[in-house]
């Protein structure tokens, strides 16, 4: 079986492939990994057989995006629950939603032909491809063959993309038409953690987590006191710069004045932003955070999905300080589990906000039902099939 993964070129979309990818290559498959050139490196670190997509220059997406990025991270708190109540999102948040979606639909438009191209050549058997990643539905559609979509976590609800006409105009500039559904879908979820969605039912897999390849950190004394990881991930990095770090900055200050150990896991890059650092501070650049949360107590994070997840399967609890739509889904979600805070960058910007971390982070350390229900979690997600069980699926599927 030939067995195309196709992720756009984003991180946090690529990384969650890459354990499903090798479970098919270690049964025997052939498997190529597809991204864009914005990830080439993390793409070929994988170890997997990588094709680096050529990506066109489309004027519209430039306008969409100069759009939507300084709109992403500045929004005022959304509810917690408009992805499962749309109907009370007000006409800017729509907006919002129509725009991101555009966005989605246009950044595939640019891989698609290059993606095709190369699909026609080598023939695979089935297309997984990254929820969001449109060009693997059409690649299939146009191939004939089935598409698995394998979806990044809670915020892969709602779909971004079924209404507007750039998401229709990929399929139509290709003479095809949308698929109702895909051939089935890949969920690394665990169900504690997932929204009520109207899809089929998903094929369940154990998260395994994967942050990209590296060393494991050189061991650190033994704990005398409580430790807590910070990080904020890749994406708000790419769109913000330095200014991605403000929020875990004021969460570093805040836990200064704590009895605990901290402990901050990002890019070199972004670490420059965050001068002035304590001394006590351990800094573990480009590291993957599956090395270090073993070794944690707590994690204070973006909310990203991958990031949660990973502390999921470890069984740490989480403080989600958040400052976009889909990871306030993401912190809401942390919440209801038991397995944490959520707490809004937009509502801990003034005097008091300090205070309130502070609070949230000693409550955390203190209070043990949050560590037995993040526990509990990781146990739940011991108890999904593991990717190498999800590999005789894709092979029945693709006949």
């Amino acid at each position: 079986m030939r067995v195309l993964f196709v992720a756009t070129g984003a991180l946090p979309h690529l990384f969650p492939l890459v354990p499903l990818a090798w479970a098919c290559r270690a049964a025997g498959h052939e498997v190529r990994l597809a991204s864009t050139a914005a990830v080439a490196d993390q793409l070929v670190r994988t170890g997997l057989p990588a094709v680096v997509l050529a990506t066109a220059t489309d004027s519209r997406l430039s306008e969409v995006r100069a759009r939507l990025v300084p709109l992403i991270h500045s929004q005022p708190a959304w509810p917690s629950d408009w992805a499962i109540h749309p109907e009370s999102l007000n006409d800017t948040k729509r907006e919002y939603l129509r725009l991101l979606g555009a966005a989605l639909a246009l950044g595939a438009d640019g891989m698609l032909d290059d993606l095709l191209s190369f699909a026609r050549h080598w023939k695979p058997d089935i297309v997984v491809h990254d929820a969001i990643t449109y060009a693997g539905e059409v690649t299939a559609q146009k191939l004939d063959i089935p598409n698995v979509k394998h979806n990044f976590g809670t915020a892969t609800q709602p779909p971004l993309h079924t209404t507007t006409p750039e998401y229709h105009h990929l399929f139509h500039r290709h003479h095809t038409a949308p698929r109702a559904h895909p051939t089935a879908t890949i969920d690394p979820t665990p169900p504690t953690m997932r929204l009520p969605s109207t899809e089929r039912t998903p094929i369940s897999e154990r998260y395994l987590p994967y942050n990209g390849s590296g060393a494991v950190p050189v061991p650190r004394p033994a704990r005398s006191r409580p430790r807590v990881c910070v990080t904020w991930g890749h994406t708000s990095a790419r769109a913000l710069g330095a200014a991605a770090a403000e929020p875990y900055r004021l969460a570093l200050d805040a836990m200064a004045d704590l009895d605990v150990q901290l402990v901050v896991v990002t890019t070199a890059a972004q670490l420059k932003a965050v001068r002035n650092l304590p001394p006590t501070v351990w800094t573990a650049p480009d590291t993957p955070l599956q090395l270090v949360l073993p070794h944690c107590d707590l994690l204070v994070h973006q909310g990203g999905d991958g990031t949660t997840l990973t502390a999921a399967s470890l069984g740490v609890p989480q403080l989600a300080l958040t400052r976009k739509p889909d990871a306030e889904l993401v912190g809401a979600r942390i919440a209801a589990a038991g397995i944490g805070k959520h707490l809004r960058y937009q509502e801990i910007q003034d005097e008091r906000g300090p205070a309130t971390v502070r609070r949230a982070v000693a409550e955390l350390l203190s209070d043990r039902s949050y560590l037995a229900a993040a526990v509990a979690l990781r146990e739940e997600i011991e108890r999904q099939p593991p990717p190498a069980a999800i590999e005789p699926e894709l092979a029945a599927l693709a006949g």
